[in-house]
């Protein structure tokens, strides 16, 4: 019960404190529908390149990605988003993202033409994925937090997931239960964008979270974050 009352107090200290920094940096939010829009503009315009047009769709969504991640980044860390980040972003963490999801396209080019000679081959691939999602579950924070090579990022995932999975799972499922609710509405005309907008503040807010419950986490061990709570109770 001890462990129950120090994670609960750890997500109401989280919980505040990202509640704090969305309402100074709601704004961030919308960049997302510009992040929406570049992609969209740049898989029609890629429509057609073959290999090269796969490339360059790629990058483009590794930058944004990176782009995002940055502006994370300053929300937890400094607190405020200005406009010099915005600038800032353009380019930001795009080798990172590019080198995770390089290792993980060749993980699934070699596993898939393997699992899909086997009998149960996709009840196999179903638990790799998912074994992807839960292990490699912090690459996001560790990629601006962190600063690792790309093997190093999912290295240092699978120790911070192995050694954090309890507190960390928990938070991280309800928003994205949360996000899924709010995707599944069935909303029509105005109120679409409406949705459209909720769902843009809940993901920022949900990687604020994970951002700030990312650094309480990190290099910190239960028999400490105990000791604190006592100490502060």
């Amino acid at each position: 019960m001890n462990w129950l009352a120090v994670t609960v107090a750890l997500y109401a200290r989280v919980g505040r404190r990202a509640a704090v920094l969305m309402r100074r940096n709601w704004p961030v939010a919308g960049v997302l529908f510009v992040y929406s829009a570049v992609m969209s503009v740049t898989t029609v315009l890629a429509l057609g390149l073959g290999i090269i047009g796969g490339l360059v769709v790629s990058a483009v969504w590794a930058a944004c990605i990176g782009s995002f991640l940055y502006l994370v980044e300053m929300i937890v860390r400094t607190g405020r988003v200005s406009g010099a980040d915005l600038q800032r972003s353009a380019g930001a963490y795009l080798g990172d993202v590019l080198g995770v999801t390089f290792i993980l396209w060749l993980l699934f080019t070699v596993a898939v033409p393997v699992l899909r000679g086997l009998p149960q081959g996709g009840a196999i691939m179903l638990f790799v994925w998912l074994g992807v999602f839960v292990l490699f579950n912090a690459v996001p924070e560790l990629i601006y937090l962190g600063h690792y090579s790309s093997v190093e990022l999912l290295a240092q995932s699978y120790a911070f997931i192995s050694e954090n999975w309890i507190e960390w799972f928990p938070a991280t499922l309800v928003l994205g239960v949360l996000m899924v609710a709010v995707a599944e509405l069935p909303l029509r005309g105005a109120l679409a964008y409406v949705g459209l907008a909720c769902i843009a503040l809940l993901l920022t807010f949900a990687m604020v979270v994970r951002g700030l419950l990312f650094l309480e986490l990190h290099g910190s061990s239960r028999r400490a974050r105990a000791f604190r709570h006592r100490m502060q109770a």
